[in-house]
């Protein structure tokens, strides 16, 4: 399904790109990129880069070679669009969920997490990519990232693995990994903003080289947070970081790297990224623009994500979430993270879950090409047969009707007299009930050797990780 599209507004122009590597250079020269392992201040030594006190400054001509290999490099292969229109992925990070029975937020617990899962997996007929939706709040720290792993291949079928959150557990995810059939290669690597190298996702990536084949390296710095206020100035100071940690990580592992750049809202009255407004898509493309301008490559479609602060299923989450669905479909985004997210990533809701289905599909048949084909002929014979009686009745609209219109699982389309004549259906009710529909499908079972060596590493990490 291709569909309608729109070009995007282009935000940068070349001489702006231009001002931001310069700012980004000057940055590397002078303020330079803080170091909290003496394993990488050595790295950076083998390099020739000067420290100063616990930071590293860059020469810019480095810099300038290292930028240069990846506008070189031949751009990789797009992978293809889904056959199946628009896709909703799961978002990994909740740690509470919304009770639809009380509508109350509680902290996920491990039996929630399971239940959570198994929901998701009944939703892939309607083009879900169901994966874990977060982590159980009631195990130790260390043992809640396993242990999401684990529900995820017991009982959601996706080989995908968790990110890594700390050294002690990534032994065991990537053993997981492993016994699933699909070895995690990349790790990825999230500069601590502003300027500054280390914490728990390099410290696994310094642990584990000998296990990855490669490295992505990114930020999230927030604007007026962690990088300065005005867009350009965030943009480069959001690439000098990336740069600079994507540089020191290569010569500390060994590995090849990738790397790019992102800045997020981030609201001073609320202290918190804020991200479902209408701040954060014009972020987004700037930092696509920027990207694809240091890799020498086309902007394409942009990363499709849903988004609300609303933390339960209300107005608030459903018009986010469906400005989300418009904007990123409009340019070309055919796959989307973060079906049933609420409160930026904090929370899972299986009720928005559904409504979210709704506003995909609303929105697919919004993208979809009409058919505006005309044979003269066939219309003058339609036209005579309708002068007639009508066209409500005539085959050509029953055999079209199902292409042309879209009929809505939860939306109502009828008159005021036909909806207090069925009761005055409720969206909310019908959505809970399509959850325990939806739940009461569920009959996934991995396979028994997956599930026996899972639940070995599982028991094993237990040990380890629950002291």
């Amino acid at each position: 399904m291709s569909g309608i599209r729109i070009p995007r507004p282009k935000l940068l122009r070349e001489d702006d790109l231009a001002r931001i590597h310069e700012a980004a250079l000057r940055i590397l020269e002078t303020v330079g990129i803080q170091v909290r392992e003496e394993e990488v201040m050595e790295a950076a030594a083998r390099l020739g880069l000067r420290r100063a006190g616990d930071r590293v400054l860059f020469d810019r001509n480095l810099v300038n070679a290292f930028v240069d290999e990846f506008r070189a490099a031949p751009a990789p292969e797009q992978e293809p669009e889904p056959d199946s229109g628009i896709l909703l992925s799961t978002c990994q990070y909740a740690v509470a969920f919304h009770d639809m029975e009380t509508d109350r937020i509680a902290p996920f617990t491990a039996e929630r997490l399971v239940e959570a899962a198994k929901f998701l997996y009944t939703l892939r007929p309607y083009g879900v990519i169901a994966k874990t939706p977060g982590v159980a709040m009631d195990l130790p720290p260390a043992l809640q990232s396993v242990h999401k792993q684990m529900v995820q291949a017991l009982y959601c079928d996706y080989p995908r693995p968790v990110e890594f959150t700390d050294a002690a557990s990534a032994p065991y995810l990537l053993d997981m990994a492993e016994a699933m059939g699909n070895p995690v290669t990349t790790g990825d690597v999230y500069v601590v903003s502003p300027l500054s190298i280390g914490g728990e996702s390099f410290a696994c990536a310094l642990q584990q080289k000998h296990r990855l084949k490669s490295l992505w390296v990114s930020n999230m710095s927030s604007l007026g947070a962690t990088a300065p206020i005005r867009l350009g100035d965030a943009l480069a100071v959001g690439a000098a970081e990336v740069v600079g940690a994507a540089i020191l990580a290569r010569e500390a592992t060994g590995l090849p790297v990738d790397w790019s750049v992102r800045v997020t809202p981030f609201d001073p009255r609320s202290m918190s990224i804020t991200l479902g407004g209408p701040e954060e898509h014009p972020l987004q493309w700037a930092c696509d623009e920027l990207n694809a301008w240091y890799h020498n490559r086309p902007v394409g479609p942009p990363w499709g994500s849903l988004h609300t602060q609303a933390k339960l299923p209300d107005q608030q989450a459903a018009a986010e979430h469906l400005t989300c669905l418009l904007t990123g479909a409009f340019f070309g985004a055919r796959v989307f993270t973060g079906i049933g997210r609420m409160s930026l990533d904090e929370v899972f809701s299986p009720e928005q879950a559904v409504i979210d289905l709704e506003l995909r599909d609303h929105v697919q048949r919004l993208l979809a090409h009409p058919d505006v084909g005309c044979d003269p002929e066939a219309c003058l014979a339609e036209a005579r047969a309708g002068a007639e009686g009508g066209f409500l009745g005539l085959d050509s609209t029953v055999e079209r009707y199902q292409q042309v219109y879209w009929r809505p699982r939860l939306f109502w389309r009828g008159m005021l007299g036909e909806w207090q004549a069925a009761q005055s259906p409720d969206l909310r009710l019908r959505a809970k009930q399509m959850v325990r529909e939806q739940l009461a499908r569920y009959d996934f079972e991995p396979p028994a050797e997956v599930r026996r060596e899972v639940e070995r590493i599982y028991r094993r990490a237990e040990q380890d990780l629950s002291a």
